[in-house]
């Protein structure tokens, strides 16, 4: 097994064939798995001063077997390339790996303080691989799924639910009346520059969301996913102006939902998602996955199965394992003394 580490985005953008190959060989990968979403995220977030693009490729002969999409930041910690905005993160493989022999790999070529792998589901690469000593997985997070049967009688298909639940549903649904939801997706639709823009600056002036939501950088990275045809938007429409948009992404019948926008409406965001899930069950069987985080609205009025996120870190000793651990008790510490003095 041979290794190669790839540093430049000209030998990065040289991978996409095998990379796309790799990808379609399983079904439990994610767009954010895909080469479109690494590279254009490399392209547009992260080629700046001081990250190092650390991709690491794995050949048995000339046959590339494994293509794992990490960079060093600044603080000389490895990570998943654009780790920060992608709700699962992941390498891609078709063997299974030794990790030990890619961190050694790594630390000879790098300066690299910690490895800090997050992000992942249960059924991750990483998890199933050989992986080193001082190492520490954790449960870093959650993520939210919803799978649905087809129904012409919407919310029948939530079973889950009592009536009570189910009428609530329907309320949601009753809140805007003339709603209209509409599907965008490249190349029947441009990318809706303006009306995101304008949606940006309604979240940003109600303090929903800060400053550095959506800047011009990431909004570039949206556009080539969408121009690419990975990722769709959902909108809807009340008196003919965009009031909410998602950004989702479809393989199959499982919808992901990833950034919401929406303006100061009462209940928007929820009369989206409702609608979205309605008329897409009424067309066949669907899984919504609605992402990374513990979202309380979500979790009451749709009750969708949560799932773990694990992190995996790996340190240059056991002293510094023992370190880290000691950080994380003084802060799970500090945390429980404010909850109780709050």
């Amino acid at each position: 097994m041979r290794i190669k580490i790839i540093s430049n985005i000209l030998e990065f953008e040289d991978l996409k064939e095998d990379w796309n190959r790799l990808f379609r060989s399983k079904d439990n990968y994610s767009t954010f798995q895909s080469f479109e979403f690494n590279y254009f995220s490399w392209k547009f977030l992260l080629n700046k001063s001081k990250n190092i693009l650390s991709i690491v490729v794995l050949y048995d002969g000339n046959t590339i077997k494994s293509i794992l999409p990490f960079y060093i930041d600044r603080k000389l910690k490895l990570r998943f390339i654009n780790d920060i905005h992608a709700d699962f993160c992941d390498y891609l493989t078709d063997i299974e790996i030794d990790f030990d022999l890619v961190v050694k790999e790594l630390k000879s070529n790098f300066t690299i303080r910690h490895f800090h792998l997050i992000n992942l589901r249960t059924n991750s690469c990483v998890l199933e691989s050989k992986l080193p000593d001082y190492c520490k997985i954790l449960t870093s997070s959650e993520y939210l799924i919803l799978p649905l049967e087809k129904t012409d009688s919407f919310p029948s298909n939530f079973t889950q639910f009592v009536y009570r639940q189910k009428r609530r549903l329907k309320r949601i649904l009753k809140k805007y009346p003339t709603g209209i939801l509409e599907l965008i997706s490249y190349p029947d639709n441009d990318f809706p520059l303006k009306e995101i823009q304008e949606l940006r600056k309604k979240m940003i002036n109600n303090s929903v969301r800060k400053q550095d939501f959506l800047v011009m950088d990431f909004l570039n990275l949206i556009k080539f996913l969408y121009n690419s045809k990975k990722l769709k938007i959902s909108v809807i429409k009340l008196d003919n102006q965009i009031s909410a948009l998602s950004f989702f992404f479809q393989i199959k019948d499982e919808y992901s939902f990833w950034i919401d926008m929406f303006d100061e409406k009462q209940m928007i965001n929820l009369y989206h998602n409702t609608l979205f899930i309605k008329t897409m069950t009424e067309q066949q069987p669907a899984v919504f996955n609605f992402g990374r985080g513990n979202y309380s609205y979500k979790i009451q009025n749709f009750s969708p199965k949560i799932e773990p996120l694990f992190s995996v870190n790996i340190f240059r000793s056991d002293f510094s394992l023992k370190i880290y651990q000691l950080k994380l008790f003084l802060i799970t510490f500090v945390k429980s003394v404010f909850r109780k003095i709050r």
